[in-house]
């Protein structure tokens, strides 16, 4: 597949201030959407209100409220609620979040969120995945079926009940 050559050319270093920069973006974006849309070309957005997108990993869930592409700066912002559905805290590596998508495995570039899910209860945060693992340009669309799996601390069981089983209570 060709490459964009404009794409590599006009490409700066993606710092992690810049990174930073890409979730502060997608943070203000309905403010940046009704008074400065000049900042956000080249940005793609996915309402997971008109396309949800959930995870269901058994204990525990991920569900997408809003994804962003960051076309120039290959990197994909998600805003995240992980639901803990279990009678126990769920502690986990941010930065070892996996973003699966087709064949594709990748780690966040940033995260902005805990490190744990309290007990019957969830957290919100936001994850950026940038390129590929070979450094390549991943060029993933948010059309694409998106799966998450936390990386949980080795102190984690996983003979927690759920809710509706046995030994679960309010």
């Amino acid at each position: 597949e060709p490459r964009d050559e404009r794409k590599d050319k006009d490409q700066r270093p993606l710092t992690p201030a810049r990174l930073l920069g890409l979730l502060d973006k997608a943070k203000a974006f309905p403010l940046l959407s009704e008074y400065h849309p000049e900042a956000l070309a080249g940005v793609d957005v996915r309402d997971g209100k008109n396309q949800p997108s959930v995870t269901d990993c058994g204990d525990y869930e991920v569900r997408v409220n809003k994804a962003f592409r960051f076309d120039r700066e290959d990197t994909l912002v998600f805003r995240l609620t992980l639901q803990n559905k279990t009678l126990k805290l769920i502690e986990f590596t941010p930065e070892r979040l996996q973003l699966k998508v087709g064949s594709h495995l990748l780690f966040p570039s940033v995260t902005q969120m805990g490190n744990s899910i309290p007990a019957n209860s969830s957290t919100e945060g936001y994850v950026a995945f940038t390129g590929a693992a070979d450094g390549e340009r991943n060029d993933l669309s948010l059309k694409n079926d998106f799966t998450f799996v936390l990386e949980r601390t080795p102190s984690e069981t996983d003979d927690l009940p759920l809710k509706g089983e046995e030994g679960f209570k309010k």
